[in-house]
């Protein structure tokens, strides 16, 4: 079948027509299915990859109807999910401020545990337009991730503005990353740039043992590919050969010391609420979203913007923690840090000094001790 002839009038009419698989994200440090990534599969006369499908969409003038149709789906898909897993939904950036699709995601009504994923393969026609409904999604509980990172200059410079909470590494990268030097610097690079933004590097199309292990060298904390997870009817769980790989890991991996071994409770209060007297505290949304944080030091009393705060996983390393923490501006350096589960919800605080301390007593501990606090 030629993409001239496919009738995407009849795809949107026809909900049989479009099914919707989930592949596995993998957090690498756990071996556990952490969320899932929806993608579409269109059930033609001819199997015909999305891409092409979506591009035939645009050369009918249908692109936003179809992109609208396949976000609806995804979003219904997206109340199953198992607990403690995100989905990830892939969105043009041009499509995030259409109406249809803004119109789609806005009966949705919370996006909390929601990730949309937007692709880099060309610069953004309206960057202000996307850069605020990207925000405004935020503001809702939803995560922004970028498609596709390193494969483009231009992309770089669109990571900078968007600010994403997840930076995914093109796949072309991750291919025979264990026989290529230059590929494991970028991926690195990435690493690092990752930290800066405050998000997470997610490493896709993992094929093969020595794909994985070597991404788990290099601390990726998220990974997912057919080594992994195929795309499946939802929801899938983590292939037996890849639970081996990371369940193998050297007990000098396993052990090191991280995030949950120096969280405290935290002070909570609710939108609309007044700070509690003379307390640190965290100002939430929703379930438990950190939103601002009043930090109280010996110079009085700040308040911290949702932007200003650093969030971390109970699971990251001190060591990674404490190099993002070291890299902040003067006046947020000694925050504490939020520490959130999968969803992003609060589960406490970490004070600098404490995670110092901790991490000090770790570096000079024996090959294999667990610091727990």
């Amino acid at each position: 079948m030629s993409t001239s002839s496919i009738d995407i009038g009849r795809i949107l009419a026809d909900e049989t027509i479009l099914t919707l698989v989930a592949q596995p994200v993998v957090d690498l440090r756990r071996a556990e299915v952490v969320g899932y990534e929806i993608l579409s599969r269109f059930q033609l006369e001819s199997r015909l990859p999305p891409d092409r499908v979506f591009a035939e969409a645009a050369r009918q003038g249908l692109a936003e109807e179809l992109e609208a149709f396949v976000v609806e789906r995804a979003l219904r898909l997206a109340k199953s999910v198992p607990p403690n897993c995100f989905v990830a939904i892939n969105v043009d950036p041009d499509h995030l401020i259409s109406p249809r699709v803004t119109e789609v995601i806005r009966r949705h009504g919370s996006l909390a545990g929601l990730v949309f994923e937007l692709t880099e393969h060309r610069a953004i026609d309206d960057l202000p337009a996307v850069l605020q409904a990207c925000e405004l999604l935020r503001k809702r509980g939803a995560l922004i991730a970028v498609d596709d990172a390193g494969s483009g200059y231009s992309g770089l410079r669109q990571i900078l503005e968007l600010r994403p909470q997840i930076l995914k590494v093109d796949r072309e990268l991750v291919t025979n990353l264990h026989e290529d030097d230059a590929k494991r610097a970028l991926i690195q690079m990435l690493g690092e740039l990752a930290g800066r933004l405050d998000a997470w590097l997610l490493a896709e199309g993992v094929e093969n043992e020595a794909e994985l292990s070597l991404l788990r060298q290099l601390g990726v904390p998220l990974a997912q590919g057919y080594f992994l997870g195929r795309p499946s009817a939802p929801f899938s769980s983590i292939t037996a050969e890849a639970h081996d790989v990371l369940d193998g890991a050297p007990s000098s991996i396993r052990n090191t010391a991280m995030v949950y071994s120096v969280v405290e409770p935290a002070v909570l209060c609710r939108e609309g609420d007044g700070w509690p007297e003379g307390k640190l505290a965290l100002r939430v949304s929703g379930k438990a979203r950190p939103i601002g944080m009043r930090v109280v030091d010996a110079h009085g009393e700040h308040v911290r913007s949702e932007h200003e705060l650093l969030r971390v996983k109970r699971e990251s390393l001190l060591t990674a923690v404490a190099q993002r923490a070291a890299t902040r501006v003067d006046a947020l350096r000694w925050d504490p840090l939020i520490c959130v589960d999968d969803r992003g919800d609060v589960i406490g605080i970490v004070r600098m000094p404490r995670l110092v301390c901790a991490l000090a007593e770790s570096e000079a501990a024996p090959s294999g001790y667990s610091s727990r606090g």
